[in-house]
């Protein structure tokens, strides 16, 4: 039971695995790459605080990153980070603030929620899962020392960094972060998002006494960088059909043919093909190079001539608006019908219309980012 039980489980996972392999093949194949694995570099620019007590927009401070890593699956990957610049304290006693500098340098591990579970792996809007581990490191806490010289805050400085009256030039401290970065996947190479972060930091870091973490909150816009993807240049293969192989069948015995006079038939006319071409696209796609494709469509207007040609555009109905999607479906459209003419079909030979998203010719929704090509010769 327990070998049947295992061979089962085998056979389940094969199968998920090739049928996932596929997949990721055929989406491949519509963008003319594979959207993973890649490398990455990410340049961010925002806003940080410190909560205390004090009014919160009183301790806003600018914040940047900069971050290098790999995506190794659609689901996971990693980063090497650095965020850097200036952070703020202060006292509501003395209503006063300081500010001083900080280098926060963490190992982060990055998880594609879409693609962890959604079979496709190209989506416009991926919310990814940050969290990491790593060092702070702080500097130039002058401002805090001048306040204190002059002034004696009702709030606890004993916590600051060293003992009491030691010097505030420097601190190092751990760091715990996790977050989600909102990421617009624009194109091949590029994205745009917004990382939003909470890291925990040692009690010290704001020069004050807590008995608990400081938190750090950041916000940035995230320009993300990507390079290293694999080619995807031909068509995924046709599953493999099993051979079946027949049995003989059995010899019968030969009766006397009597030979029949030959009937002449007048030959019956060539029945000509129709016309019928897909070209697909990527997200918001109008121009593609099929010269093979165009080139079959001009052979059958010479073959056929006049003979009508029509060209249908089509939008995916899960991306855009219906707006944009009949702008896209008109453009793809009217660009097939300038190639043809180009190369020869007569004008008045061929249409051109725009279903937009409106009709959904095929049940695969990256599909429907297509132009159909269609002609009867009858």
């Amino acid at each position: 039971m327990l070998k049947r039980t295992l061979l089962l489980l085998a056979a389940v996972v094969t199968t998920l695995a090739a049928s996932a392999q596929t997949e990721a093949d055929q989406e491949a194949y519509e963008l003319g790459y594979y959207p993973y694995p890649y490398n990455f570099v990410q340049i961010q620019g925002g806003v940080g605080v410190v909560p205390t007590n004090r009014k919160f927009t009183d301790l806003l401070v600018p914040t940047a990153s900069i971050g290098v890593g790999r995506f190794f699956t659609p689901a996971v990957g990693a980063r090497l980070h650095f965020n850097a610049w200036e952070s703020k304290g202060g006292f509501r006693s003395i209503d006063d603030t300081y500010k001083f500098n900080y280098l926060n340098t963490n190992l982060d591990l990055l998880v594609n929620l879409n693609n962890l579970f959604h079979g496709r792996n190209n989506h416009l809007l991926n919310v990814i899962f940050v969290g990491g581990i790593g060092l702070n490191y702080a500097w130039g806490n002058d401002d805090l020392a001048d306040i204190l010289a002059a002034k004696t805050p009702a709030e606890s400085t004993a916590n600051a960094w060293g003992i009491p009256g030691a010097s505030r030039d420097h601190l190092w401290s751990h760091n715990l972060r996790a977050g989600l970065l909102f990421d617009f996947n624009l194109a091949k190479n590029f994205n745009l998002g917004l990382e939003v972060d909470a890291n925990s930091l040692d009690d010290r870091f704001n020069s004050k006494d807590h008995n608990r973490d400081d938190w750090m909150l950041t916000a940035q816009l995230t320009a993300t960088i990507k390079f290293g993807h694999k080619a995807a240049n031909s068509r995924p293969a046709e599953p493999v059909q099993p051979v079946v192989v027949k049995e003989p069948e059995p010899v019968v015995e030969q009766k006397q043919i009597v030979e029949e006079p030959v009937v002449v038939k007048e030959p019956e006319p060539v029945k000509k093909n129709p016309l019928n071409e897909t070209i697909f696209y990527q997200l918001k796609e109008t121009d593609v190079d099929r010269d093979a494709l165009i080139n079959r469509c001009v052979a059958w207007a010479k073959d056929n001539p006049g003979k009508t040609i029509t060209v249908k555009g089509y939008a995916d109905k899960g991306t855009g608006t219906a707006a944009l999607n009949k702008k896209y479906a008109q453009q793809r459209a009217d660009n097939v019908r300038k190639e043809l003419i180009e190369k020869g079909v007569p004008e008045n030979q061929i249409s051109a219309t725009s279903y937009g998203d409106t009709v959904q010719p095929f049940a695969e929704n990256a599909k429907n980012r297509c132009v159909i090509i269609e002609g009867n010769p009858e």
